[in-house]
Parts: C-alpha cells; structure tokens; sequence
C-alpha cells in the first residue's frame, strides 16, 4: 500500500475521524505494516506497552489470563479496528491482554513516540484525537458493563438532577489538597485554577443515589473526598465496577456519546463532589485550551482505570460458563 492508499484506509477508522488527508498522509508515512499468520502472538498480558495497531484485514483475539491458569477470550478485533491503545495512554503502560491473530492478519503498527506526538501540543487536530479516543474508550467501557450484567430489566426511577439540587453547596478545598491528588501531580498552575473554578462543589451524606442505571446524567462528578461506588443492579443483587474515591471521577459517560448512563453511583461515605453540569462540561471537553485538555486528560485517565477495573470480573463471568 501507497502512503496515499494508507492514508485512505486511516479516513475510515473512527478514531481518526475529520482528519484531514495531508495528516493521514503524514500519519501513514510513521506506520509500520506487518503480516500475521494464524495463531502468530502480537503481545502477551503485562507486556510493556511499544505500539498500538490498525487492523487492516483479517482478525485479531483478545484474551485475559485469569486465575486458575486459564485463558478467557474477550473479544475479537476486525478490519478498521484500534488494539492497544489502553497501554499507550498511560506512562509506563502495560497491555492490558494477550492478543493473536486468529485469521492471517494485515495490521498498521503505531509506535508509542508517534502516538505521543498525535497527541501532544495544542493544535485542533490532537484535540480532536483526544475526545475521540475517550468516545472510543466510553463505547469500550459499555460494552465490557453489558458484557458483565446484561442489559438492565428496567431504570431505576432516579431523578438525578433533583438528587443534585437538593445536595448542600460549599466552598472549594485548598488547591494545594487537590495537587496531592494523583490525578493532578503533573497538571499546570492554570489548568488546575481553571478546572477546579468551573464547577460548583456538594457535600453528600452516604448512601445517596447520586445515579441510577438507565437514567440521564446531569453532570461530571469528581471525587475530592469521600468514595463513591460505581455499581450495576441486577434484581437483589450488586456487580461493584469500581470505587470513585479522591481524584476519580463518574457521570461522565452519557455527556459524552449521548446515551442513558451506564452505572448506578452511591455514595458510599459522606462525600465532597465538584460537579459540572451538562452546559459547562460540554464547553470544556470540547474546548481547546489548557483547562480543556486537563479535563479531557482527567476523563482519559479514569477510563483506562475503569476498563482495566471491568476486564477481570469479565474475565471470570466469562471462565465461569
């Protein structure tokens, strides 16, 4: 394949959606093609992550090793398809599953330098890369929760934005708590002032529905104190998908793809939120400034822990059929 045929198969791949041809071009030019036969092993789990890749042709499986010395297939990656990109986004990263080729296989390799520089600077396209890569990571996080519950017999009758208004306002913590926080160790002076003045802050008792399954959200919510549990309910009986303590953060899902929200928040303890309704949040994450890449980096980190969070009870649901 040409750069310019390359660059044509890219414009089809959703995560690269609006880019202009000349970046494919460029794009196409930092790729690497490979050939796989059947069976061949791209990575193993735990593996550092150097590269993600874009199926060309042919198919890819995705495995996690559970206990037990089992292997359990979680999915299968087709033409136009990104693997991989879940180690990329974090520092030191790890392949998250082993994956192989189940068919012969073409795939485009993407070094993590390459993607770094895909991301980096302040120019439209890298942020536009950027919420692309969180609706993709949001489509991947629905389809792990389905995968785990099924699908919801009813939502839950929760008024979240009633829930909302009815919480306690306060004032901010001390900015200097928050830069404690992992989530915010490498963020600038700036973005941390902007982001954290551009909500409003709640004190919530325990035990609130903040949430419900099915229901619109109203808002992001970040932890600053207290925990959160992120929870699917299927009739009398709870799946605990993650724990949103300081620095972490839920309700974000439908804000960005549109959609019901995919899991129930309760507090679990007296809690200090930030909250950002619908109208400021859409303002930032599609905003194109030092603040909105803090949050869209905010999002994209808590994605990953949260995947990473469903892969194993998956893992085991699957292993035990």
């Amino acid at each position: 394949m040409s750069d310019r045929e390359t660059a044509a198969f890219l414009a089809a791949v959703s995560l690269l959606e609006g880019r202009e041809e000349a970046e494919l071009i460029e794009l196409a030019g930092a790729l690497r093609r490979r050939t796989l036969n059947e069976g061949d092993i791209v990575w193993r789990q735990g593996d550092e992550a150097r590269e993600m890749l874009f199926v060309v042709d042919g198919a890819l499986s995705a495995s996690l090793h559970v206990p037990g010395d089992r292997t359990v297939r979680i999915g299968t990656a087709t033409r136009g398809d990104v693997v991989g990109e879940i180690g990329m986004l974090e520092a030191d990263g790890r392949h998250t599953m082993s994956v192989r080729a189940a068919e012969p296989a073409t795939v485009l390799a993407l070094g993590r330098t390459d993607f770094a520089a895909l991301l980096s600077g302040r120019h439209p396209p890298a942020f536009a890369l950027r919420r692309r890569l969180a609706s993709l990571s949001v489509a991947r996080l629905r389809n792990q929760l389905r995968q785990l519950g099924g699908e919801p017999a009813a939502a839950t009758a929760v008024d979240a934005g009633a829930v909302l208004a009815g919480l306690e306002e306060t004032g901010p913590p001390d900015s200097a708590y928050v830069r404690r926080m992992a989530t915010f160790h490498d963020f600038d002076p700036v973005a941390l002032w902007g982001f954290l003045t551009s909500g409003r802050y709640v004190r919530c008792p325990p035990g609130v529905t903040l949430l419900a399954e099915g229901s619109e959200s109203p808002a992001y919510y970040l932890t600053i104190n207290g925990a959160v549990e992120k929870v699917l309910i299927r009739d009398d009986w709870r799946i605990r998908v993650g724990l949103a303590g300081p620095g972490r953060a839920f309700g974000y899902e439908g804000l960005i793809d549109g959609l019901p929200s995919p899991l129930t928040a309760i507090t679990r303890e007296r809690a200090l939120l930030l909250v950002l309704p619908r109208s400021p949040f859409e303002q930032l994450f599609n905003g194109e400034d030092v603040v909105s890449r803090g949050l869209l980096d905010v999002i994209q980190r808590d994605l990953m822990t949260t995947l990473r969070e469903t892969f194993r009870p998956c893992a085991r649901l699957a292993a035990s059929v």
